[in-house]
């Protein structure tokens, strides 16, 4: 499409869209991307810190993915439905098979990551047909469909609208040290977080299906967890024959400086959710599923355009460039470059409360005071307007 046009047509065209169907807004207009920063409609250029939310890991515009959905374009074949096979996704399929965390080599793929996490629940509930209800920590973030909102946590507002849906989800704290839910420090407090999900399993709650999480809260603030945790609440749903559901929708493919975090904690879970950063900018999600549990009955998670075939192109080399180019041992070293100097920065000012990793999912929590630790919203607001000025 033509760069080329009249500002006049695109404010008339903003109107018709429907409001809250965006994030929080930025005025800007974007056009171009390349490597880690894009331009705008008056050709001043920004870098992107979040990658547009974490789905181009090895940068916009890398010309081997141009060039694989250019390939792909060329045949004439943008679309196909899921009952074909296509070179793209199995290819695909293999390399995902390949490097998949522990035994997880059943995949499906989808084109969002809330579906792909409602896939999960789907599969938890196939699994365990007597159980219904889920496990969610605070700040968790799963996505905006009706059962995807039901396991996040805060709500926005208007999800008191979709209540009958939520009753089947039930909080747990999370592993939040900076701001311990128990008031306590690691190492001392025995990870009583990991811990409070063993006495709700024991006591508080029946016919629990799954526990569903991210590894490292995004969402929520870039919140990482303790040494242990982790593996602490694997053996937590082993012992209580609850399936755990990590959802690497935005912490995998290299993120964090290993492909996956259930890698980088040591902890693997039995469905694991994926998207975002393998597709190169293009929409490509999916899970991925132990191999001795059930799969998916025919039709009950299969979407018109699912199989993407030039996403499925694009993510074969978007796999290729991270392995190629060493983009994980890259990733280490500038993540740890960048919360170094972060960390000089949070003993010179008082509004830095934490600096969080690890690799480049960096965090950094503003706060009025270093000891009540009160949030800095109005600060934080600022920051964000003056990065767009």
């Amino acid at each position: 499409m033509s760069m080329q046009v009249d500002l006049k047509e695109l404010v008339e065209g903003r109107k018709y869209l429907l409001s809250g169907s965006v994030g929080s807004e930025l005025p800007l207009l974007l056009v171009s991307g390349k490597g880690s920063v894009v331009r705008d409609i008056n050709s001043k250029e920004y870098i992107d810190c979040t990658s547009q939310a974490w789905s181009y890991n090895i940068g916009f515009s890398h010309p081997k993915v141009i060039e694989a959905a250019i390939e792909q374009i060329k045949h004439g074949l943008t679309h196909c439905r899921t009952s074909f096979e296509t070179i793209p996704k199995l290819k695909l399929l293999k390399k995902l098979g390949e490097m998949a965390p522990g035994n997880l080599k059943k995949i499906s793929f989808c084109l969002h990551g809330s579906v792909a996490n409602e896939g999960a629940l789907k599969l938890a509930m196939i699994n365990k047909p007597d159980a219904f209800k889920f496990l969610a920590p605070y700040d968790n973030y799963s996505g905006r469909t009706l059962a995807t909102i039901a396991a996040s946590w805060p709500y926005h507002p208007i999800s008191r609208n979709f209540a009958p849906f939520m009753q089947n989800f039930i909080r747990v704290p999370n592993a939040y040290c900076y701001r311990c839910p128990f008031e306590l420090k690691y190492s001392d407090c025995n990870l009583l977080c990991a811990e409070f999900i063993k006495t709700t399993l024991e006591r508080g709650v029946e016919s629990v299906a799954a526990l569903i999480m991210e590894p490292l809260q995004a969402s929520g603030g870039m919140i990482p967890p303790p040494l242990g945790y982790l593996k602490r609440v694997r053996e937590i749903c082993d012992e209580y024959g609850v399936l755990l559901i990590f959802d690497e929708v935005q912490t995998g493919f290299g993120r964090l400086g290993e492909m996956f975090a259930s890698e980088l904690y040591g902890a693997i879970p039995d469905i694991l959710t994926f998207g975002k950063g393998i597709g190169g900018g293009f929409p490509l999600f999916g899970v991925m599923l132990r191999d001795d549990l059930k799969g998916y009955e025919p039709a009950t998670h299969s979407f018109t355009f699912a199989h993407f075939p030039v996403a499925m192109a694009t993510a074969c080399t978007t796999l290729d460039v991270i392995k190629e180019e060493n983009l994980l041992k890259n990733v280490k070293k500038m993540g740890k470059y960048i919360t170094g100097k972060l960390l000089q920065m949070k003993e010179k000012y008082e509004l830095i409360g934490d600096v969080r990793g690890p690799g480049l999912m960096i965090g950094i929590e503003l706060v009025k005071n270093k000891k009540t630790k009160e949030p800095a919203c109005r600060e934080a607001t600022q920051f964000m307007k003056e990065g767009v000025k």
